[in-house]
């Protein structure tokens, strides 16, 4: 049993806030909570803080900011409302998506006003759900940029932070009302601590065979590419002192991982006019179409592998991302000046390979239309010499967790609060819907930050009333 009963004794250390897990959401709801004037202390069980916010890209959606307005794009929080509504064939929660739509540009604009956060926009991706271009970024446009700013951002707020810190259990009384948690350390010591109330910002389960075989049986024997600490204990103990859960059979897929090197690889290259084709040289989908069920269509081809083929241009457009440079370092990018040397690279069939570049070439002179239903307008012709780079399909993170209020406080089943427990990130439901299909770019990301403000925000306000 994760919860146990208070101590008779009370604890030793008491914070107001205590917040379970630093990476985005967590490190976001202890800013918030500084900014309340609350006093926090965020447990890590990592030596540093990463987790899955760390493998990300670091972008975040959000709209109807002033950098949208700031290059001329017209968005709103309504136009984002329907497009989650849109994607997700209306399988998501209208409120909680709402709720993000309003919240997130506000987050946005917190962050870079209060903390001084560079966000910019990524005008290189468009598309997947997204009818306007939302996705904020920071200037190296990865995870990690945006970990070490949030942890830099924790530390001049003043915000405690303790690593080498595995939150095991937590107490809490008969109503429910979380009153500490005990702390496991590396050299197997113990402390408890008391708090107001509690933050549970850990990561979503994918790591955890038995919740996937579970919750997303679809998906048990699948490849994940995730942080080894994504077994949902804090959608655990959020279950365990009743808190309902939702959309937990969603999951946000991958198509392109790099194989054997299991590197995430940038996707510009294909939204920019590139194509995935098989181990037979064939196309098998739209590679615009769905960016988180892709990751299922490459692992159902054959040998569960996928091509990404583009070309040098397109290439030297993209090589200066952070994920472009970690697959080049390895080896993964390959470069060939004819068709012929490209096909004796991967071991792909010549007569094939040039028959499906011949009909991408006819659909995007307006010749023919793709039979796959893909769009390629604004997109250049390929042109030797080729790129390409060998991938999979992988289950990144789950995207069920907790269901929450406006303020991310969890809820019980019946619609009631439990009294100080609040949620977000990995731990609590996102707007993705019950699917991995009804994924929106940079949604995880988003939710960590959006719902960690209002986490870190209610659980000060609370602890302060």
């Amino acid at each position: 049993m994760a919860v146990l009963p208070t101590p008779k004794n009370g604890f030793k250390i008491e914070i107001p806030v205590v917040i379970a897990g630093a990476g985005a959401c967590g490190l976001t709801a202890a800013l918030a909570a500084r900014d309340e004037g609350a006093e926090v202390l965020v447990l890590e069980k990592d030596s540093n803080p990463q987790g899955t916010t760390s493998m990300s890209q670091g972008e975040m959606c959000a709209a109807g900011t002033r950098m949208q307005k700031e290059i001329g794009i017209d968005d709103s929080p309504d136009l984002f409302f329907e497009d989650v509504m849109t994607r997700t064939e209306g399988k998501t929660d209208p409120e909680l998506v709402d709720l993000v739509s309003r919240e997130s540009g506000r987050a946005v604009e917190w962050l870079a006003d209060q903390h001084g956060f560079p966000f910019e926009i990524d005008t290189d991706w468009r598309g997947f759900g997204h009818s306007r271009q939302r996705l904020h970024c920071l200037p190296a446009r990865n995870g990690q940029d945006l970990m070490g700013r949030l942890v830099q951002a924790a530390e001049a707020a003043r915000a405690d932070l303790l690593t080498n810190a595995q939150v095991t259990n937590i107490y809490a009384d008969a109503d429910k009302s979380v009153t500490g948690v005990k702390v496991n350390r590396p050299d197997g010591s113990t402390e408890d601590i008391g708090c107001g109330a509690l933050v549970l910002a850990t990561c979503g389960f994918a790591n955890n065979r038995e919740m996937i075989s579970k919750y997303i049986p679809e998906m048990a024997e699948a490849r994940n590419f995730t942080w080894e600490n994504s077994l949902g204990d804090g959608i655990k103990w959020g279950m365990e002192l009743g808190g309902a859960v939702a959309d937990m059979s969603a999951f946000q897929g991958y198509g392109a991982l790099a194989e054997p090197n299991q590197l995430l690889c940038n996707y510009n290259p294909i939204i920019d006019g590139g194509v995935m084709v098989n181990s037979l040289g064939e196309r098998f989908s739209d590679e615009m179409k769905d960016v988180s069920g892709q990751g299922v269509i490459v692992m159902n081809q054959p040998g569960g592998v996928a091509f990404m083929v583009y070309d040098e241009n397109l290439h030297n457009r993209y090589k200066h991302l952070h994920e472009t440079r970690q697959a080049i370092d390895v080896g993964a990018v390959h470069t060939a000046h004819t068709l012929g040397d490209f096909c004796d690279i991967f071991k792909l069939p010549v007569h094939a390979m040039n028959k499906t570049l011949d009909t991408v070439r006819r659909i995007k002179s307006g010749k023919d239309r793709d039979p796959l239903g893909r769009d390629f307008v604004d997109t250049d012709q390929l042109e030797p010499p080729y790129v390409g780079i060998r991938v999979t399909g992988a289950l990144f993170h789950t995207q069920g967790g907790l269901v929450v209020n406006e303020n991310a406080q969890v809820k019980r089943e019946d619609g009631t609060l439990l009294p100080n427990l609040f949620a977000g990130g990995g731990t609590a439901r996102g707007i993705t819907g019950p699917t991995c299909s009804g994924y929106i770019p940079a949604a995880g990301i988003c939710m960590a930050i959006t719902l960690g403000r209002l986490a870190g925000r209610g659980a000060a306000k609370l602890v302060q009333s």
